[in-house]
């Protein structure tokens, strides 16, 4: 009677240690994720998973993205998005988001970060984002985020007006002069002398009406007294 005693404690004794064993590596929860593709809340220059974790890991960013904390929830689509899962619903979300600064009293959690997700997007092959992200994000009211993207459209108007000018050729008119203005200004600092000099060297040279109405709104916004 002893020894069945003694042998059911064993049992349970080496049950419990298999099931300690177990639980003794903590699960990587949604928030750990992001934190490691996302590290100390910055882009890396690729978001790459192993082929191997991919199905944990977008999991993982598909309950974040569910999350009712706003910034988690950005995070999350954001890096569903940069991975090609459920792109567009997750670029929707980010304009969505992204719109909520063009209110005094910022809404939908739009932040610092919420532009340099499209940014990234369109950086990464997706040339859609160019003219969605002009049409959101001139009217902000968040200054370091708008000073991102205006730095931005700076960059583009420079290295590429082309592809500056067919984003703009899909928007009304009051909104083409706005976003040159808005690229023109670079942040409320203007382009510079060599950037004012590179973008009307480059506009007047694709000419055109619309070039040469975003060249007017560019040196208008980079005129000594502005």
């Amino acid at each position: 009677m002893k020894f069945c005693t003694m042998e059911s404690r064993i049992v349970v004794f080496l049950l419990s240690s298999i099931l300690l064993l177990g639980q003794s590596k903590p699960a990587v929860s949604q928030r750990d994720v992001v934190k490691q593709l996302l590290p100390g809340g910055s882009i890396p220059k690729e978001i790459r998973v192993k082929p191997a974790q991919r199905d944990s890991i977008v999991k993982k960013l598909q309950s974040a993205r569910k999350s009712s904390d706003e910034e988690l929830a950005q995070q999350g689509a954001f890096l569903l998005a940069a991975l090609d899962e459920d792109y567009e619903r997750n670029r929707d979300y980010l304009l969505h988001v992204m719109a909520g600064c063009n209110f005094p009293q910022i809404r939908n959690g739009c932040d610092d970060m919420t532009g340099f997700y499209l940014i990234y997007l369109w950086k990464h092959g997706h040339s859609e984002i160019l003219a969605l992200l002009i049409k959101t994000s001139i009217g902000s009211y968040n200054a370091a985020g708008s000073e991102g993207t205006s730095g931005f459209f700076a960059e583009v108007v420079e290295q590429s007006p082309d592809k500056f000018l067919e984003a703009l050729s899909t928007l009304p008119v009051a909104t083409q002069k706005k976003a040159c203005g808005f690229a023109g200004s670079s942040g409320g600092g203007g382009l510079g002398a060599k950037g004012l000099a590179l973008a009307r060297k480059r506009l007047k040279e694709i000419d055109g009406e619309l070039a040469l109405r975003c060249l007017r709104e560019i040196e208008q916004a980079n005129r000594p007294d502005k």
